[in-house]
């Protein structure tokens, strides 16, 4: 998720503009490029997959009718199975588990992933996680107790050196161009025999339990395609951007220990022991079927795309056949017969533009579902994103944009209370057989200067789910339909609650002042970094 760096991206932006005459020159010639001071770091690498736990026999007996060269896919289009998924590989875990994730907030969903994984590593599993600095704000005194476990080890991706207040902010000022390349991924390897990608963080919008939810969706996978998870999560984990979190200027006092948070871990899980997502763990049967090799996997080859995490320090040198954006846009052009994208930021500039209203030329049915205005959450990607509508629409491209009301009803069922909506899915459909689900927004920021990962497959039941899931999100219930008049002028069509038509001719849900300021924000010249 981009929203809260990307605001506090451009202001940084300012500040640099007022203070770089009084900040040039105050580099220290021992960076390593991160903002710090290089030391001696620990490589550690995958250790081998599991062969005789429970989800080691079950995962085998679902491969053993399988072509080696092909995985396994199962697709989590809701919160609830999400949640279950990660708790149950790490639940079931016995030799490793490799976490990265841009967002690990210190919620309610945070705090019971913290303490299952505290519990895998008080039982022997070796716990790997990586967090990026700006999305993590890593603050917590807890973290390094965490990380004083033997069997726990927390880094962090391109840190700022402060962790607080005006150190931090004079650091992220001097350091504008690193700070900007964040690590955008969302990866979970347990074993190495099963990984979980995709769209979400860990908090509680991506899982149902918010006044904010964010409609997404991640991939369980197995077989073939985890080796490729273990290189990629290696690769980052002993990258020079990638900080000890014991290294980082974090309060630490001695009650911070490792038996009072076992303390609070129990009390924690004691407390949500009658949550909708305790309950909904204890009555899944997907640990029961993924033992018994009985999970629906669709099968066929697959592809772990994911940037370099030199990425992220600005290089050059980097070919940028290496950019999971850059393999994209080759697949995109090779779809013949439909292709459908959910992308919570969508900001095609011209070559995008091209791309899509020319695969419409050549017969592709294009359909694109971003967010309004009303369920974006950042006004400069909308306004940016707003400035491409009318010419993808003049050339047929389908273009829908999300309700702040989609799926309410569903997520009653799950949890008291409303929430608005919001997109954060990103979802390719291309022709009959290939599916894509990962971190890739189609915006400068995530295709030039994040680091970003998703999962490419060659299945046609996987393809159907996605374009069902696509359909389901489109439907006049959840999305806008976005047209041109007979006047050449944007209209936005839909259904009330009884099936009515609805027909608007502005942004729907939205105040005059916030069409007027994502007006405003679409002339700064800052395309490439939004």
């Amino acid at each position: 998720m981009i929203p809260v760096p990307a605001t506090r991206l451009l202001n940084l932006a300012l500040l640099v503009a007022l203070l770089v005459a009084l900040l040039s020159g105050c580099g220290d010639s021992s960076d390593t490029g991160t903002g710090m001071t290089a030391k001696q770091r620990t490589v550690t690498t995958s250790l081998k997959p599991a062969i005789d736990s429970r989800l080691a026999v079950g995962i085998h007996d679902a491969l053993a009718t399988q072509s080696a060269s092909e995985s396994g896919f199962y697709l989590l289009s809701d919160g609830l199975s999400a949640f279950v998924a990660r708790a149950v590989l790490v639940e079931e875990a016995t030799v490793s588990l490799d976490l990265k994730y841009y967002i690990y907030e210190d919620d309610s969903v945070g705090h019971l992933l913290t303490s299952l994984l505290l519990k895998a590593a008080d039982r022997g599993v070796r716990v790997r996680l990586l967090v990026d600095d700006l999305g993590t704000r890593v603050v917590n005194p807890w973290i390094l107790a965490l990380d004083r476990h033997p069997n726990m080890q927390i880094r962090v991706f391109n840190p700022v050196e402060g962790r607080s207040g005006p150190k931090r902010v004079l650091e992220q000022a001097l350091n504008l161009g690193r700070i900007n390349h964040r690590m955008h991924n969302k990866l979970l390897v347990a074993d190495g025999l099963a990984m979980i990608t995709g769209g979400r963080n860990i908090a509680d919008g991506y899982f149902s339990k918010s006044t904010v939810e964010f409609l997404d969706v991640d991939l369980l996978a197995i077989g073939e395609v985890l080796p490729q998870a273990g290189k990629i999560f290696d690769n980052y984990w002993n990258n020079q951007v990638s900080v000890p979190v014991s290294e980082l200027l974090i309060a630490n006092d001695e009650t911070h220990t490792l038996d009072e948070l076992r303390k609070r871990t129990r009390k924690l899980l004691a407390e949500e022991k009658g949550s909708e997502f305790s309950r909904a763990l204890e009555q899944s049967r997907l640990a029961a079927e993924l033992s018994d090799g009985d999970l629906p996997f669709q099968w066929g080859k697959a592809r772990l795309l994911a940037d370099p995490p030199e990425k992220a320090l600005g290089e050059d040198n980097i070919p940028r056949e290496e950019y999971p954006g850059f393999q994209l846009e080759e697949i995109i052009q090779s779809a013949s017969e439909r292709l459908n994208i959910s992308a919570a930021y969508f900001i095609p500039g011209v070559i995008g533009t091209d791309l899509f209203t020319g695969l419409e030329k050549r017969g592709v049915n294009v359909g694109i579902l971003t967010n309004s205005l009303s369920s974006n959450d950042v006004a400069i990607v909308h306004g940016a994103y707003a400035r491409y509508r009318k010419r993808l629409l003049q050339a047929g491209v389908g273009l829908w944009e999300l309700r702040t009301v989609a799926g309410q009803e569903r997520r009653k069922k799950w949890f008291r209370g409303e929430s608005r909506a919001t997109l954060h899915a990103k979802t390719f459909v291309v022709d009959r057989n290939l599916g894509f689900v990962g971190s890739i927004n189609l915006d400068g920021r995530s295709l030039l200067l994040n680091t970003e990962i998703g999962l490419l497959m060659e299945n046609a039941e996987i393809n159907q789910q996605l374009q069902d899931l696509f359909e389901d999100w489109v439907a006049a219930d959840s999305a806008w339909a976005v047209k041109l008049s007979d006047a050449n002028q944007l209209e936005w069509h839909a259904q009330d609650d009884e099936g009515n038509p609805l027909v608007m001719h502005k942004d729907p849900e939205t105040t005059w002042w916030q069409r007027t300021l994502s007006w405003l924000l679409s002339w700064l010249p800052v395309e490439s970094q939004i």
